[in-house]
This record gives C-alpha cells, sequence and structure tokens, in this order.
C-alpha cells in the first residue's frame, strides 16, 4: 500500500477514487498497484483525469459504487469461470439477455455503477480511452457533430465535447431509461444543454438522415445479435470526411455479452463486412500484458478502431 500512495501522490482524483475502493476492498490493493505500475506518465495524467469525471459522476453514491465495483468483480469472475469450462459466453441472444440482465433494474443499477469505475481501475479500458482522446484529436475536425449509441454514462460524450472540441453531441438509444441516465449525466457535468436525446435502433437507419463528423460505437457491438447488419446501417449516417469510432472486446465474457471474438482479425472482419475500411486499430490488454500473451491465455481484450466509410 505505501507504494501505490507514493505513486497517486501527484495525482489527486485518482488518488481519491482508489481509496474508495481499497476502502471496502483492501486486498484489491494489490491489483490496482501493478494496473497502475505499467501506466506511463501520460496514461496515469489521463487517469487522473477521468477519475475527476467519474467521482463527480459518482457524487454522493461513491461509497455505494465503490461497492458495486466490488460486487461486478465478482459477476465477472463467476463469467469467467463458465467461459474457461465453455469456451462460449452464457448467453447468445438478445432475449436471454434482456431476461437475465436488462429486466433486472437492481442487477443494472449495480452493474452501470461498476462498469462507471472500471473506466479507471482497468488498465485496458483506461487504455482504450487515452487512444480515443490522443489518436481522434488528430483526426476529427473541432466544431463538428458527433454521436454515440448506447452512451451510458456519456463520459466519451463529455470527452470528445470538452477534449475533443465537438460543438455538438446526439445519443441514441432504444431504451428511454438508459437515454434517462445518459441525459442526468452529462447535465451533472454541466453538458446538458450541448446535447440531444433519440430513440433510435441503429439496424433501421437510413439514407437520407442526420449524419455526423464522429460516430460511436464503444462497447456495444458485442452486445447484438447482427453486428455487421448494424454497421452497414449506421454507415448511412457518417457524414463525408467523418469517422467511426469502436471499441470491441475480445475474449471479455460478461453477463451481456454475447457475440463472441478472439482475435483483432475478427474485430477488422466485422467492420470491413460493415462497410468501412479500419485506418487505425489499438490492442489494449488485461494489466498490459503483451497481445500475443494476452491471446494465448484467452484474457480480455479491448479493441479500438477508427475507420471511415468506405
Amino acid at each position: 500500500m505505501p507504494e501505490l500512495v507514493n505513486m497517486l501522490a501527484s495525482r489527486p482524483h485518482l488518488a481519491r477514487l482508489t481509496q474508495l475502493v481499497t476502502g471496502t476492498w483492501p486486498e484489491h490493493a494489490d491489483y490496482l498497484e501493478k494496473s497502475y505500475a505499467v501506466r506511463t506518465p501520460a496514461l496515469l495524467d489521463t487517469s487522473d483525469a477521468v477519475a475527476k469525471v467519474i467521482l463527480e459522476l459518482a457524487g454522493d453514491h461513491a461509497d455505494q459504487a465503490a461497492q458495486d465495483y466490488r460486487w461486478l468483480c465478482d459477476v465477472i469472475r463467476e463469467e469467467e469461470f463458465n467461459f474457461a469450462r465453455t469456451d462460449a459466453y452464457r448467453y447468445s441472444t438478445f432475449e436471454e439477455t434482456n431476461r437475465h440482465v436488462y429486466s433486472d433494474d437492481e442487477f443494472m443499477q449495480r452493474y452501470m455503477h461498476g462498469l462507471m469505475f472500471s473506466h479507471v481501475l482497468w488498465y485496458m479500458h483506461l487504455s482504450s480511452l487515452h487512444f480515443f482522446l490522443g489518436r481522434l484529436a488528430a483526426r476529427v475536425k473541432p466544431g463538428g457533430k458527433m454521436m454515440e449509441v448506447g452512451s451510458g454514462h456519456g463520459l466519451l460524450i463529455y470527452l470528445a465535447l470538452t477534449e475533443l472540441g465537438m460543438s455538438e453531441a446526439v445519443a441514441w438509444d432504444i431504451s428511454p431509461v438508459s437515454l434517462d441516465q445518459t441525459k442526468a449525466a452529462l447535465g451533472q457535468l454541466g453538458m446538458g444543454d450541448r446535447a440531444r436525446y433519440a430513440i433510435q435502433d441503429m439496424h433501421n437507419v437510413e439514407a437520407g438522415g442526420e449524419q455526423f463528423d464522429l460516430i460511436i460505437l464503444s462497447h456495444l457491438l458485442e452486445h447484438l445479435e447482427q453486428p455487421v447488419d448494424a454497421l452497414q446501417k449506421i454507415r448511412n449516417a457518417v457524414a463525408k470526411g467523418g469517422y467511426l469510432f469502436v471499441n470491441v472486446p475480445l475474449n471479455a465474457p460478461m453477463p451481456d455479452h454475447i457475440q463472441l471474438l478472439t482475435d483483432p482479425d475478427d474485430a477488422v472482419k466485422m467492420v470491413e463486412e460493415g462497410g468501412f475500411r479500419v485506418l487505425e486499430i489499438a490492442s489494449h490488454t488485461t494489466q498490459a500484458a503483451t497481445l500475443p500473451r494476452a491471446l494465448k491465455r484467452k484474457t480480455a481484450v479491448t479493441c479500438s478502431i477508427i475507420a471511415e466509410p468506405r
């Protein structure tokens, strides 16, 4: 623990988030120390900046969110045991995940809290955020319009508005409850008046509709039964000169994942079959393991892809 304290001495927001988690789960300190030790100074700076946003979102519920993060890790451990036994995810259809996960309000509240903390505490999630900020800043033009499908806590929308200089944001979802959560989160972060919200199924997007300079599909495609069809439809909404940003996991058993990808080539193939040309791809592994080692051991990897319509 002293090593962890020294590591975070100049990063107060990351230190506070870490304190919240280790306060309810002291044994997790070793994991967090390893997660932070492999981060470059630039990654630690991003960690602290994102931790500040997460703490604002957690607000008065920060202690409960820390407990829910521990609960989430226990849930994922059970999914990992099942994955090791079966070499498959637990569910394969949206109907199953909707029945067992999405329709359980208490489960979803704890699930979303835990995932919120994971954006900072898990190396692969933080590394993908760092890629999002660094690589898209070199491509997107400030002042453009962006859209995210399934925006959850609104974190990427917030970062696109504040760090990438986008002027307008739109959130799409098929769930009114989820959209209300995004709206509340962005309002809490002071961005409520810069976003619009729409009930929209990306499978039903037609040519000639609203277009965007940046479309984000972060940790979404693995939840869909027909991700290629969804990509083909969303292609109509990318403006000329615009970009698609995708985060999609490999070998990542979660309660609501139904599309199992096992190699970065699987992710590239899916995006290309959806009508896009991949411009950049980065693979973010658990605890910064080498990609070959992660693929061999079937530990979770997040693939970040920047693409443009073909």
